[in-house]
């Protein structure tokens, strides 16, 4: 019996594959090794594509037209510059799934968007129009050509009145939507039903008022993700707490509201109108112990919290988080007094806690015992990734990260890759700097303070350990 020794690169699965982990340069390498390995890796090369500006001033080019015509039909990721040369047009890619268009400039825009956006594209799922230019162009949409659809986001657009019932249809469809800046005249009618819509994001949707907004919200009855931006103050708090009847968002699970402003009590009963919560954003509001209480019913599911820019009404509130979220793994905090941290019940996410966002507080002549058994407490967070340490308000003393106060004891994080720290307290050292390279063996960015006598020796020190190091 004879043996046959096979290359996994002569299997054309194989070789797919690995392209998938290779650099555009590399693939187009490998495209010119045989006809076989031609085949295999040319369709990834222009799998995903970028459409320059002609002559944008960045050195970038745009792939030659005679290239681009002969394998438009391998494109399916397409970054489109509306200003790039016209024969470059997206419709010539029959395969696209995701088109991302960008424009800078709106001198003739219209009159390029519209067949771009309009054009049938039978297997698009994905589609972004996002607009830098202050100036929002109109958009007139057809359901029809877009049957397959499935993702919209937009940027600074406003949709043609007289085709806003068009576009509602076609919004109906979706699964993910996220305006930002989005011009519309009408919000959908009521007949009009979103039960595919999973993931909404909006913000500052011009033209209508917050309670249609908040209307069509409780059309989409199957929402797993809600992000909603809408400054209004008290106003909006009362019509949302209208709209919060049991079953009215049976699946969501994920919930970010910037500038609403509920009080504690308002926020505990909307966490309690939900099922399962696994991650919560809430910006400008009151949290207490009302919100502490009503979270703590979804021990078992929550993994991401952020309460930044909230006003606390007990000291309790962040060490009572750390004592009763399990599985908790991003935490964007409030302050918190170091002194209350080393008071605090025992932490449950001790082992799950992977990024956390957090200023640490103290009270002026505090000693070194004091900064130890703070340093011992947090060194149990042995999983943590990265950490963001706030500054701070103006005046406020904070608890400096130096081997001084006891750095030495954070020997423990060995999954820390980034450390970010702008506290006045925490200006570091020679020594400092010499630490977290011989101990934090996984930190690639630090960004934060030097010593200004030590400042170049410093920077040398992460570059030659290859960390990025950011002022």
């Amino acid at each position: 019996m004879t043996s046959t020794n096979i290359n996994p690169l002569d299997i054309p699965e194989i070789r797919s594959a690995v392209g998938q982990h290779l650099s555009k340069s590399d693939l187009a390498r490998c495209s010119r090794v045989c006809k076989s390995w031609h085949a295999s890796f040319v369709p990834l090369v222009w799998s995903t594509t970028t459409l320059w500006e002609e002559g944008d001033g960045a050195g970038r080019n745009n792939p030659p037209l005679e290239a681009f015509l002969r394998h438009s039909h391998h494109i399916k990721y397409l970054d489109f510059n509306i200003d790039a040369p016209q024969q470059y047009s997206p419709t010539l890619c029959p395969n696209l799934l995701d088109l991302r268009v960008y424009i800078y400039q709106m001198d003739g825009s219209e009159s390029i968007i519209m067949p771009v956006v309009t054009a049938q594209y039978e297997q698009l799922r994905r589609l972004s129009i996002w607009n830098t230019y202050m100036e929002s162009p109109r958009v007139v949409w057809k359901p029809s050509h877009h049957r397959n659809l499935s993702e919209l986001d937009l940027i600074l657009v406003e949709i043609e009145p007289a085709g806003t019932t068009a576009f509602w249809i076609l919004c109906a469809q979706l699964v993910s939507i996220r305006f930002e800046k989005v011009s519309v005249a009408e919000m959908p009618a009521r007949s009009i039903t979103f039960d595919r819509l999973r993931h909404l994001d909006l913000e500052l949707i011009s033209q209508n008022p917050m309670e249609h907004q908040l209307e069509w919200i409780t059309q989409c009855p199957n929402l797993t993700s809600l992000d909603w931006c809408y400054s209004s103050g008290g106003q909006l708090t009362s019509q949302f707490m209208r709209h919060l009847v049991p079953g009215t968002w049976l699946h969501l699970n994920e919930l970010y509201l910037f500038e609403i402003e509920f009080t504690d009590a308002q926020l505990a009963q909307v966490i309690g109108a939900m099922q399962d919560l696994k991650s919560l954003t809430v910006r400008s509001c009151e949290v207490g112990s009302c919100f502490l209480e009503a979270l703590r019913h979804h021990s078992h599911t929550l993994i991401s919290l952020d309460t930044t820019n909230c006003e606390v009404i007990t000291r309790s509130l962040v060490p009572g988080i750390l004592a009763s979220f399990p599985h908790l793994e991003i935490l964007y905090a409030p302050r918190v007094m170091s002194e209350d941290i080393i008071d605090s019940p025992p932490w449950v996410c001790e082992d799950s806690l992977k990024m956390l966002y957090i200023g640490f507080l103290e009270t002026p002549n505090q000693d070194v015992e004091y900064h130890q058994q703070f340093f011992q407490r947090i060194s149990r967070l042995t999983n943590l990734k990265k950490l963001w340490l706030d500054q701070g308000p103006r005046g406020a003393r904070t608890l400096g990260f130096t081997l001084e106060n006891g750095l030495e004891h954070l020997a423990t994080w060995k999954q820390l890759e980034m450390f970010s720290s702008y506290s006045h307290a925490s200006c570091f050292s020679v020594s400092d700097v010499e630490w977290m390279i011989n101990n934090w063996k996984n930190l690639k960015k630090v960004w934060g303070s030097l010593h200004p006598d030590k400042k170049d020796e410093c920077v040398a020190m992460f570059q030659a350990a290859g960390i990025e190091y950011r002022r």
